[in-house]
This record gives structure tokens, sequence and C-alpha cells, in this order.
């Protein structure tokens, strides 16, 4: 039964980690504009420009969401308007 308590634990807890960045991330929406397919290198190309250590960008929720290489080496997320790249939020 120990065993049983400590495996759902750890189920649990794994769930919510998985679960916390979508949460973070649910209230952040951008001004509908253009889409970015096709302009996703120069974006990250800008990004780049402006500090930030782009690991891969994609289009939601009308932003341009882009996973960042965070200071201690962490993957983390950043979201910014599609025309301006003006940051809208971090997750």
């Amino acid at each position: 039964m120990f065993r049983t308590t400590i495996a759902t634990a750890v189920a649990v807890t794994s769930l919510a980690l998985v679960a916390l960045p979508a949460q973070a991330a649910g209230g952040i929406t951008c001004d509908v504009g253009a889409s970015i397919a096709g302009a996703e290198d120069t974006i990250k190309q800008e990004l780049t420009a402006m500090g930030y250590t782009v690991d891969s960008i994609e289009e939601w929720n009308n932003c341009v969401r882009a996973f960042v290489v965070e200071a201690d080496g962490s993957l983390g997320m950043a979201f910014f308007e599609p025309g301006s790249l003006k940051l809208v939020g971090e997750a």
C-alpha cells in the first residue's frame, strides 16, 4: 500500500509539472494579424538580435510563441506580437 501511495503521488506531481506551462500561458493572446508562416527564420533572427536564444518558434493564439533557452539552460516560452515582436508575456 505504501508503494502504491508513493507511485500515485509521483504520477500526480509529474502530471502537474507537465500541465503547468500550458496553464501559465493560457491567458496570453495577441491581436489578430498576419500569419508568421514562411517568416519563421526571419523572426528567429530578429529575436536573436534582441538578445533571446531561440530554440524554435510557432504561431499560437495569434502570437509568436518562442521557445527560448533561459540563463540556467532550461527551456522556457516567451510570447510576442507578430508584427512588432513586442513581448506579450512569458511562461
